[in-house]
């Protein structure tokens, strides 16, 4: 175990997350194209990235990208890597927390917004905590991407028990969360890689 929670920790460090997340999930082509189809994204519309992590999926974005998470160390490190440290004026990374009102006093609202592998890293009270913050200040669309639990895949299943994650949820309970602050259009499960992922896409209430 004591190895086990060693390695799990390592992943702490950037370039080995992002190491250890390509040889699983591969490229997550299909996945950019799934968020971009939810969210409808059109050029010139503000994406905001909720615990965007080291900011890989930044590209998703057609213009201003603004990703947030609470780890000052993927920040730095997606900063230098997709942000304006490598080209990418249009793009900024910060390190706040989504549930208080902080961010959104200062960044304002978005008409687009994406929650992407995070969910099953956070329990059904932090999850609501984030949902509720990323809704009032999201207009428009809204798509979250997690882990399938179980998927067809026996292979895939073995790594998604490997998953630091402690709350890896079925899709039908990853639905029951969003539903409490959005409208879900649809949801579904489908491979990235060797990752069962699940996608659900929102409509914020009117």
């Amino acid at each position: 175990m004591q190895v086990v929670n060693r390695l799990k920790s390592t992943l702490d460090n950037p370039f080995i997350f992002n190491a250890l997340q390509f040889a699983i999930a591969g490229t997550q082509n299909k996945t950019r194209r799934l968020i971009r189809e939810g969210l409808q994204l059109k050029a010139g519309e503000r994406l905001l990235d909720v615990c965007c992590g080291t900011g890989e999926f930044a590209d998703v974005a057609l213009n201003e990208y603004i990703g947030i998470d609470i780890n000052p160390k993927y920040i730095e490190y997606a900063e230098q890597r997709f942000g304006k440290g490598n080209g990418h004026p249009e793009r900024a990374f910060v390190a706040q927390d989504i549930t208080g009102y902080e961010f959104s006093r200062t960044y304002g609202t978005f008409p687009k917004a994406m929650l992407i592998n995070s969910m099953h890293h956070l329990s059904d009270a932090e999850n609501l905590a984030v949902l509720e913050g990323i809704a009032r200040v999201t207009t428009e669309r809204f798509v979250i991407v997690d882990m399938d639990p179980t998927p067809s895949n026996p292979l895939s299943r073995f790594l998604a028990k490997q998953d630091r994650g402690q709350f890896i949820r079925p899709l039908a309970e990853q639905i029951a969360l969003a539903e409490k602050f959005f409208e879900v259009e649809r949801g579904g499960e489908y491979y990235s890689g060797l990752c069962g992922q699940t996608i659900i896409v929102c409509k914020v209430r009117s």
